[in-house]
């Protein structure tokens, strides 16, 4: 009997705040024939990126892995053999259990983040099994964290504007992120605002796509936006723009604040962060005078030492000016309240650990592989929805780890990534496509829902029934291993959280998550702060000696501290247009529009170098260095140089990219990685030949 073309609802998988509701159409046969975006779904508005809006490309590539593999030949060298299910599944099993055995279930080192990003996917049976085999956990705090870390310092888990409401706003000011390429969805809204008269504003070191369409853009020094808003807020106070009834009835810590602005005149905010006064002063009397006015947060500004602290000084800005009194005014970065209400974390069963674990952070993933005294050793490494080899800090050390003998690794993937490469045992994953799911999303506020639309190719498997079969080829034999997909699911939505039913999630693709925010959601205060109100002092940060108030901690490296002299200018690596991270970089038709990996230089510091467009340089530190093409623009801003990230080894010659150069310290609060927080020197190669 033949089957009709039929239409499935489902959701983009990927790590961007956009969260997209997808149609996809199967044919009689089978197969899917097109993918788009869902016109249903008021932030996806029927469009889909130019990331995946080819997704078919990927589900059906020539190159896509469709069955296990067992290694052959060196690590990296990408030599493997074709293997059946059950001869892979008892390779890895015997290789976790050799590795329990000598050292104990902590040498087992689990590795993920978000390349699929869904409740089920990402990290649900999988935590559950290595739970249960006692492994090392994983601290996960590789995007975000010190942002969120910071924003939550000064208003609490609570809802944050709706990006349905910011049309509504006639001031935005973006600062730390690049929408054009990284949300185009949410970059929709804020066009919406603009046609209704509003003013952008981009805060970035880089002139990115965003900034050039800007009406505005402030520059300052790589990890001194703190320094910066500090500035803004000082020349509200002193033109008493400030609103000083909102400050007082919804607000701790509020004189607190006045008297810390008195250690930052504007003369010494611009001489910290670069930015003239005579911008830093405009631009913060246009947020307090232009109502309603909205701060979107992005995650670029965060990757510095003092990120934290920045965070949660940028985000006072709109609860001095009273921007949240006004629908579309306050404060956006990441909805955690909405996005923490559905939520798989109860799902993932700590209870199943014979005992208390080690954790390790997955940006110092290359100590944890390479240090001796690490006891116990990192004797078995498992990786999913991740290449680490290429986005993790000081790749050279991640590599040299990942070529150790001595160590067992796994990797489920969709294509031989760089990671995948050095793995003894490959195993193949399904895409969005073929697996079941429901995601929540870090830009708005709806949950999306992920039907499978064909069946898996080749011997491809989801996550969840990869970690299902592995948790009975090793004997664990707990009732929770044995669930379904659709009985997770399920479960995850049990009770309807945030009102999001299955039911109606299954029906529709997507249901907006309703924790009782408001169309102004703190224009009456009600934060989720220990006393309601948005906090300008926070008694929890001297708790942990830091400082309770807004303020400025400068970074490591980026303002030239200690390494000035020898290595003169800042490195950042911002995300590329069409890749994500690296996934993307594979795909003939992304790779095709960016062919190579380039650093932009200041034309003054290339004159000072001898380094002319197009010739090829190499980007170096104390901690590594790579090669690229020199693309010689005033995008980058004297005493900075750019370098997007993303591509594959292959494109760089030597192997390593600009992760080669980055720092494995972390923030002290949320833990996170300091990316941008980076000093190098770039001298001549060769011409391109």
């Amino acid at each position: 009997m033949t089957v009709p073309t039929r239409t499935v609802l489902a959701a983009c998988p990927h790590d961007c705040p956009d969260t997209c509701a997808m149609l996809v159409t199967v044919d009689e046969h089978g197969r899917a024939t097109e993918v788009a975006g869902n016109p249903e779904q008021p932030v996806t508005a029927g469009f889909l990126c130019g990331k995946v809006s080819n997704y078919l490309d990927r589900v059906y590539a020539e190159d896509r892995l469709l069955h296990p593999l067992i290694r052959t030949g060196p690590k990296g060298a990408g030599r493997f053999r074709r293997a059946s299910w059950d001869e892979a599944l008892d390779r890895v099993a015997g290789g976790l259990q050799a590795a329990i055995a000598e050292h104990g279930g902590e040498s087992i080192l689990p590795y993920s983040y978000m390349g699929a990003m869904g409740l089920l996917q990402a990290d649900l049976m999988s935590a559950r099994v290595m739970n249960a085999l006692g492994a090392t956990e994983l601290e996960r705090t590789i995007c975000a964290t010190a942002g969120m870390t910071g924003v939550a310092a000064t208003h609490g888990i609570s809802p944050e504007v709706d990006p349905e409401s910011w049309p509504l706003a006639r001031y935005v000011l973006l600062w730390g992120w690049n929408p054009m390429s990284t949300a185009p969805h949410l970059w929709r809204l804020v066009l919406e605002a603009r046609r209704a008269g509003a003013k952008i504003v981009v805060v970035d070191p880089y002139r990115s796509r965003t900034a050039r369409v800007a009406d505005e853009h402030l520059r300052p020094r790589p990890g001194t936006d703190a320094a910066l808003a500090l500035g803004m807020m000082r020349a509200v106070v002193d033109d008493g723009l400030h609103d000083d009834e909102w400050c007082r009835a919804h607000t701790s810590g509020y004189e607190a604040l006045l008297a810390r602005l008195e250690e930052y005149p504007l003369e010494r905010c611009a001489d910290l962060c670069g930015v003239p006064e005579g911008d830093i002063a405009r631009v913060g009397r246009d947020f307090a005078r232009a109502q309603p006015a909205l701060l979107r947060l992005g995650v670029g500004a965060q990757r510095h030492k003092g990120a934290p602290a920045a965070y949660r000084t940028i985000a006072c800005l709109p609860g001095l000016t009273g921007a949240w009194r006004h629908e579309g005014g306050g404060c956006s970065y990441i909805p955690t309240a909405t996005a923490g209400a559905v939520s798989a974390e109860p799902l993932k069963r700590v209870d199943l650990r014979p005992r208390g674990v080690r954790r390790i952070n997955m940006s110092q993933l290359g100590d944890a592989l390479t240090d001796a005294s690490l006891d116990p050793p990192v004797a078995a490494l498992m990786c999913w929805s991740s290449n680490p080899a290429q986005i993790a800090p000081e790749q050279e050390k991640v590599l040299a780890g990942l070529r150790r003998d001595d160590l067992f690794t796994v990797v489920l993937e969709q294509f031989m990534t760089d990671t995948a490469r050095h793995a003894d045992v490959v195993l193949p994953s399904t895409t969005q496509l073929e697996q079941l799911d429901l995601v929540a999303s870090w830009g708005h506020q709806y949950v999306t829902w992920n039907e499978p639309a064909i069946a898996p190719a080749g011997e491809a498997k989801p996550n969840t029934e990869v970690f299902r079969l592995l948790a009975a080829w090793m004997g664990l034999d707990h009732p929770c291993f044995a669930e379904t997909d659709e009985h997770l699911a399920a479960t995850v939505l049990d009770g309807a959280p945030g009102g999001v039913s299955l039911e109606e999630l299954r029906s529709r693709g997507f249901v907006k998550v309703d924790v009782g925010q408001a169309p102004a959601p703190h224009a009456d205060g009600g934060f989720s702060t220990a006393d309601g109100k948005l906090s300008f002092e926070t008694d929890w940060l001297a708790g942990a000696d830091l400082d309770p108030l807004p303020g400025y901690e400068p970074p490591a490296e980026a303002a030239g501290a200690g390494t000035g002299a020898r290595f003169p200018l800042a490195l950042i690596t911002p995300k590329t247009h069409l890749f994500l991270n690296s996934t993307f970089a594979n795909q003939a038709r992304q790779h095709s529009a960016q062919p190579e990996p380039y650093v932009v230089v200041h034309p003054d510091d290339a004159a000072v170098r001898g380094l002319d467009d197009g010739a090829r340089a190499r980007v170096f530190n104390d901690r590594g260095s790579f090669m690229c093409a020199v693309r010689v623009s005033d995008d980058a801003p004297p005493g900075v140089v750019v370098a997007p990230m993303g591509w594959w080894s292959e494109d760089y010659e030597g192997g390593v990219g600009p992760q080669a150069t980055t720092s494995q310290e972390l923030t002290a609060l949320g833990a996170a990685p300091i990316f941008n927080d980076n000093r190098v020197e770039v001298e001549r190669d060769r011409p391109v030949r």
